[in-house]
């Protein structure tokens, strides 16, 4: 029989602190090293947590003196699932529901179950600051980035009691704590093989998820999980610090109190207008799955050539300005991509629908 095992955190190693992290330190030092770090006291200024640290009720009040009160999708569990937002056991789907509450009513729901031992698990992820809540946004910003030319965006994260299982992002990331502690449990990017990732079309937040449970990992049935933990590291946030999470690192998220409100600030590295990677990979499956082992192998081949560029420069033979696609893009060039790629994709599609779809994409109204 398949046994979870408690796992005991205090034995992982402590993801580096920092404090009186500065513009240079974090350019320079921090995000060049791709790798999780905890910023000690990086927002404690915040009027948001100066306001949270009086009293729950008091961040209660702020949050509905600015919240113009648009209904957000808000994630509820029954308290069975004991806040950990996941699949249900048989894989049939996900194992909460969702309601609709402007974040205020979400918080007052928080704060009203907070005493209750049988709580609902109640959570709301990756909402817009700049589209829901911009007078938020203005007053507690991470001024540091703009500083370093960064267009980020910024998200309200609430709940209580609950946990997001293990996943990666793929922006870099920093989560700034408001209310209330987490521990955040991180895995290296090539622990990939060894997290027993879902289905990627199925998961609890959007992204690729484990199905290991990290506060009871079942080493029987996913036995690889024991090298993820000997790659893991561990950090806790208290109010007013903040975590810089780098791209493509795996990470378990748990709330460890009652009432938790943080926000978390995304932003793309190299260019703004480069494609989604998990897109890519997707369209790859389509495209290359089904294709003989010898086909993937050639096309294994092109894409070391000419996108991971394991050979150096591909096309060291040509002009600068005579690289095209493989050269530094320009507005037209990435439009030109983008539409090979729809073209691609409706290619197989009922011929009606695909001609009306290439005929708007190719108009001059479409650019």
């Amino acid at each position: 029989m398949s046994t979870a095992v408690p796992l005991e955190h205090p034995s992982l190693p402590k993801v580096r602190e920092w404090r009186n992290v500065d513009l240079k330190t974090l350019r320079d030092e921090i995000i060049p090293c791709d790798r999780p770090a905890v910023l000690k006291g990086f927002v404690a200024q915040w009027p948001i947590v100066r306001v949270a640290a009086q009293s729950p009720e008091a961040l209660l009040e702020y949050v509905r003196a600015r919240d113009p009160g648009q209904p957000l999708k808000i994630m509820i569990g029954r308290p069975e699932i004991k806040g950990l937002y996941f699949y249900r056991d048989d894989m049939s789907g996900l194992n909460f529901e969702y309601q609709d509450q402007p974040l205020h009513a979400a918080l007052a729901r928080i704060l009203a179950c907070r005493a209750l031992p049988d709580a609902p698990a109640i959570y709301s992820g990756a909402r817009s600051v700049e589209r829901y809540f911009p007078q938020i946004g203005r007053e507690n910003n991470l001024g540091v980035l703009a500083e370093m030319d960064k267009s980020a965006w910024s998200y309200v994260w609430l709940g209580n009691a609950v946990t997001a299982a293990t996943h990666y992002d793929n922006m870099e990331g920093i989560n700034c704590a408001v209310i209330g502690r987490k521990r955040f449990t991180f895995f290296p990017p090539d622990q990939l093989a060894n997290l027993y990732v879902g289905p990627l079309e199925l998961s609890p937040g959007g992204q690729p998820t484990s199905m290991v449970r990290v506060s009871a990992p079942d080493l029987e049935r996913y036995p690889r999980f024991a090298q993820a933990l000997a790659a893991a590291q561990t950090a806790e946030l208290e109010p007013g610090d903040a975590i810089f999470i780098p791209s493509l690192w795996w990470h378990n998220v748990e709330a460890l109190e009652p009432v938790n409100l943080s926000i978390n600030f995304w932003w793309c590295e190299p260019a703004d207008f480069a494609a989604e990677p998990f897109g890519a990979l997707v369209h790859s499956l389509l495209a290359l799955r089904q294709l003989s082992p010898e086909r993937r192998e050639i096309w294994r081949m092109m894409f070391d050539h000419y996108v991971f560029q394991t050979n150096g420069d591909p096309v060291p033979y040509l002009p600068p300005d005579r690289r095209g696609m493989l050269g530094p893009l320009s507005p037209q060039q990435v439009l030109y991509l983008k539409k090979q790629l729809m073209r691609s994709l409706v290619k197989q599609m009922p011929r009606e629908l695909s001609v009306k779809i290439l005929q708007a994409l190719f108009s001059d109204s479409a650019g």
